[in-house]
C-alpha cells in the first residue's frame, strides 16, 4: 500500500508540471487587441435611396484599452468596396468624435457613396499630435498628409504606430443617394424679415435678388436662370452660370425709344454700379404693362428648383413704365399744395426757348408717395423710403436716372437724403446733369449736411437754430423761417446772364432758409437781396444757388414753385441751366 500511494503521488506530480508547463503566467505580457467599429445612419433602418446630406454615427470598442479616435474616409467608388482594399489606397480624415454630417456631392440625380469608418486605440501615441480634420494617407506607409498633397515627403509625419493600432477591417456602409432639388426664394429684409418687392411701378429698370439653398450642400448650386412672363418656351430662359443671386435688368433708351412693339428685351446685369457686369440680354420685358420674372436654381445634378415669382403674391403688382421724356422730375414733397407742383413746371417747361420745348413731356418718379408728415422725416434712419423708391437703390434707382439727359429734383423741407445721396452721386459722376431744389428743417443734423456734400456742390449750410424774434434792430447772420412776399432773389454774377428771381405775392412765406456755402469747385449763382423783413430781418445778402465748375449739378437753397414773383426770370433760369450749362438743344 505504501508503494501504490508513493506512486500515485509521483504521477500526479508528473501530471500537474507536465500541465503548468502549457498554460502561460499571470504576468505575461498579451499581444493588443484590435478595436472595432460600428457605423450606422440615422434613421436606424433599411437604407433605401435618400438624400445626399446625412448624420452618420459610429463608436469603437477596444476589450483591452480604450479608442482616442477614428479614421474616416467617404468616397464615390467604383466600384463600391465591401472591404478595405489591399494594399490600402484610401484617404482618411482624422476624427475624434462619434458623429458627423455628411454632405455627398451628387453629380447625377442618383448615386452611391461608401462610407468607411476605422477606430484606432491607445496604443497609438501620436494621437495626440494629429488635429481633427488632418489627412492621412496608409501608403507607402502610414503618415500624416500635412501639406495634403496625397504624396509622402518631407513636410509630412510619419505615424509609424498607426497600423497597428486601428481596426483592420473597419465598418463600411453603401449609402445609395437620390439628389434632392434645390430651392429658391426672393431676398428677405433684414431689418423686418418681409420679402423684399418690386414697387408696383417703375421704369424699365429694375434690380432682383434671391437666395437658394440645397439639402445636399450650397456649394451644388451651380447656377440660376431667370425668365419674364412666359416661362412656356426654352427661349424665355436666361441663365446666369456661377453664384450671382442679384441681378438688375434694364432697357437702354436706344432700344425702348425706337421700339415699335409693346415687348423688348432687356440688358442683365450682375454686381452693383459702377461695377456692374453685363452678361447678356433677356426677353419679354412688356412695356407700359404689369409683369412678372420668375427665376429657378439649377443644382450640379442638372435639377431645377421650383419657380420663385415675383411680385411674390396675385395681390400685387410689377408695372414697367416707358420712359417718353428727356427730363425725370423726382417728386420728393408731401406738404401742402403737392399736386399743384407738377403743373406749374410744365407750364415753365413748354417754353420753348428751353431746348425747343423738347423738355415739356418730362417723365414724374414720386419718391415721396406713401410717407407721411410723421414718416418721411426718419425716413433715412428707419431705411423706410417711398414705396416707389426701389429697395436697392444701387444699382436700380442709380439707373434709373442714369435713363435720363437732366433729373430735376425738388422737395421739401425733408429731402430724401439717402436717395439723393446715392442716386445724384453716381448719376452726375456718370455725366448725368441735375437741378436740385429743397428747403430745410428748423434744425439741420450733422449727417445731413454730410449727405449733401456727397451728391451737391456745397461745403455746407448754415445751422443756426431757427428762430423767430421781432425785434427790428436783430439781424440774422445766415438763416430764417419767413421770407417776406416779393423778395428778390439775384444773380451772384450779373454778367452770366441770369434774370432775377423773385417770391409771389403772399405777404409773407413760411419756411426755414439757409445760406449755403460752396464747395472750392463750384461757382455761387443766386443771393437774396438785402433784408426788407420786419418780422426776421438777416444781415447781408445770404448766398442760396451754387453751380459746380464742370457744370453738371445746380443746387437751389429755396422752393423754385415759390418762385413766381418773375415767370419770365424762372424760364430764364432754366434755359440757362439746361441750354447753356448742361449744353442741351
Amino acid at each position: 500500500m505504501k508503494i501504490f500511494y508513493y506512486r500515485f503521488g509521483v504521477f500526479f506530480i508528473v501530471v500537474f508540471l507536465f500541465g503548468s508547463c502549457s498554460k502561460e503566467f499571470t504576468n505575461q505580457p498579451k499581444p493588443n487587441a484590435l478595436p472595432q467599429t460600428r457605423l450606422w445612419l440615422t434613421p436606424e433602418s433599411d437604407l433605401h435611396e435618400t438624400i445626399s446630406r446625412q448624420h452618420f454615427y459610429w463608436y469603437g470598442e477596444d476589450p483591452d484599452g480604450r479608442v482616442v479616435g477614428y479614421l474616416l474616409a467617404v468616397g464615390n467608388f467604383k466600384p463600391s468596396p465591401k472591404q478595405l482594399p489591399s494594399p490600402d489606397t484610401m484617404t482618411y480624415t482624422w476624427v475624434t468624435k462619434g458623429d458627423t454630417s455628411i454632405g455627398l456631392p451628387l453629380r447625377a440625380i442618383r448615386d452611391s457613396f461608401t462610407v468607411i469608418v476605422r477606430a484606432v486605440d491607445n496604443t497609438f501615441k501620436s494621437a495626440s499630435l494629429l488635429p481633427a480634420g488632418a489627412v492621412i494617407k496608409m501608403l507607402p506607409q502610414p503618415y500624416w498628409d500635412v501639406d495634403t498633397n496625397g504624396v509622402y515627403d518631407g513636410n509630412d509625419i510619419a505615424l509609424s504606430d498607426l497600423q497597428p493600432a486601428a481596426d483592420p477591417k473597419g465598418a463600411i456602409l453603401l449609402v445609395p443617394i437620390r439628389n434632392t432639388p434645390p430651392t429658391v426664394q426672393f431676398a428677405a429684409n433684414p431689418v423686418d424679415s418681409t420679402i423684399i418687392q418690386q414697387p408696383d411701378t417703375t421704369f424699365t429698370v429694375a434690380t432682383f435678388s434671391w437666395v437658394g439653398h440645397d439639402l445636399d450642400g450650397d456649394n451644388t448650386i451651380t447656377g440660376y436662370r431667370i425668365a419674364l412672363n412666359d416661362t412656356s418656351q426654352p427661349a424665355s430662359w436666361f441663365t446666369i452660370s456661377g453664384s450671382p443671386n442679384f441681378v438688375t435688368l434694364s432697357v437702354p433708351r436706344s432700344v425702348s425709344d425706337q421700339t415699335t412693339t409693346d415687348t423688348v428685351s432687356a440688358n442683365v446685369y450682375t454686381g452693383t454700379y459702377p461695377n456692374l457686369q453685363l452678361r447678356g440680354t433677356i426677353s419679354g420685358l412688356r412695356l407700359d404693362n404689369t409683369n412678372v420674372l420668375y427665376v429657378q436654381a439649377h443644382d450640379i445634378a442638372g435639377e431645377y428648383s421650383k419657380a420663385a415669382l415675383m411680385p411674390t403674391t396675385t395681390a400685387r403688382k410689377w408695372f414697367v413704365k416707358k420712359p417718353k421724356g428727356r427730363m425725370l422730375v423726382v417728386d420728393d414733397y408731401i406738404q401742402s399744395g403737392k399736386d399743384t407742383i407738377p403743373n406749374f413746371y410744365g407750364k415753365i417747361f413748354s417754353d420753348p426757348s428751353i431746348a425747343g420745348g423738347s423738355f415739356v413731356h418730362f417723365d414724374l418718379l414720386d419718391i415721396g408717395f406713401g410717407l407721411t408728415n410723421t414718416t418721411k422725416p426718419t425716413e433715412t434712419v428707419n431705411q423706410k423710403y417711398g414705396s416707389l423708391v426701389p429697395q436697392f437703390l444701387n444699382p436700380a434707382f442709380i439707373l434709373t436716372l442714369k435713363l435720363y439727359d437732366v433729373v430735376f429734383w425738388y422737395t421739401d423741407l425733408y429731402p430724401s437724403f439717402t436717395p439723393a445721396q446715392i442716386g445724384l452721386f453716381y448719376y452726375t459722376l456718370g455725366g448725368g446733369k441735375a437741378i436740385f431744389t429743397t428747403t430745410f428743417p428748423k434744425n439741420i443734423s450733422f449727417p445731413d449736411v454730410v449727405a449733401l456734400n456727397d451728391f451737391a456742390p456745397i461745403d455746407s449750410v448754415s445751422t443756426d437754430p431757427e428762430s423767430q424774434t421781432t425785434q427790428t434792430d436783430t439781424l440774422r447772420t445766415n438763416a430764417g423761417n419767413v421770407l417776406p412776399g416779393k423778395t428778390k432773389i439775384l444773380p451772384s454774377d450779373a454778367t452770366r446772364g441770369y434774370d432775377t428771381l423773385a417770391f409771389g405775392l403772399n405777404a409773407y412765406y413760411n419756411l426755414n432758409w439757409r445760406r449755403v456755402y460752396k464747395r472750392a469747385d463750384a461757382q455761387y449763382l443766386y443771393q437774396l437781396e438785402p433784408s426788407t423783413n420786419s418780422r426776421d430781418p438777416y444781415l447781408g445778402m445770404p448766398t442760396v444757388a451754387v453751380i459746380d465748375n464742370a457744370k453738371t449739378f445746380v443746387f437751389f437753397a429755396l422752393p423754385m414753385h415759390l418762385l413766381n414773383g418773375n415767370m419770365t426770370g424762372l424760364k430764364t433760369f432754366f434755359r440757362k441751366v439746361i441750354v447753356d450749362e448742361f449744353g442741351f438743344q
